[in-house]
């Protein structure tokens, strides 16, 4: 999807009830993400532009640290974008350190089909969580240039027993609320010592009135 930074937390008088924070932290918990001290990976990858192949090699140390030897200049950009959306998702990070900054309150009852607001209160984007089953259903945020809903729609279980997202719908909003764009995200990983590493990632949207297809595929990956 695409990438977004955030400047700065806000102010907030949204109280922090102790029952949303547990339920949030928990769902943290059954969220796979790479064991501390992880230093990153290598490995070959192929990028598929819409049936356009470049093959190289990836190098991913953190968020600011991924290299590649893909030169064309948009299969870089895919590459480059979606390796740095995985690093800082499966990255090791403690609750406190993530949605445990925030105040964290329910929003609803929970019978909604996706499960039970939580909103994040101070983290500056109006965020949002539905949980259900003890993961993560949906995501909501809005920053100054897009408003996005993300609906995970399918998740695997790592040997851990950590949730992995497989499939995911990312709907852009245009500040009118109307539908800017849709993402659909397939997603798979590969066991690597103790960590789960991507595999392979397609994502299927609209450029220009037609369906593109991109997908990146990784192999023989070697843990720094």
């Amino acid at each position: 999807m695409a990438t977004y930074t955030k400047e700065k937390d806000a102010a907030s008088t949204q109280e922090d009830d102790s029952e949303a924070r547990a339920a949030m932290e928990e769902v943290f918990g059954n969220t796979a993400r790479w064991p501390a001290g992880f230093a990153g990976f290598t490995a070959d990858v192929v990028v598929n532009i819409n049936g356009k192949e470049e093959k190289g090699t990836v190098t991913a140390k953190n968020v600011k640290e991924i290299d590649t030897t893909i030169q064309d200049e948009k299969a870089k950009a895919f590459l480059v974008e979606n390796m740095t959306s995985i690093v800082s998702h499966r990255g090791p990070r403690s609750f406190a350190e993530s949605d445990g900054k925030y105040k964290l309150t329910f929003g609803d009852d929970g019978t909604h089909p996706l499960g039970r607001i939580i909103s994040m209160g101070g983290d500056g984007m109006s965020s949002f969580y539905r949980i259900k089953d003890g993961r993560i259903q949906q995501i909501n945020r809005k920053t100054p240039r897009m408003a996005f809903t993300i609906n995970i729609e399918e998740s695997v279980k790592n040997p851990d027993g950590k949730y992995l997202t497989h499939k995911y719908t990312v709907y852009y909003f245009n500040q009118d609320n109307s539908i800017k764009d849709v993402e659909s995200y397939s997603d798979d990983y590969v066991r690597v010592g103790d960590a789960d590493l991507p595999q392979y990632r397609r994502i299927i949207n609209n450029e220009g009135g037609q369906i593109q297809v991109n997908s990146m595929t990784l192999s023989n990956h070697k843990i720094l």
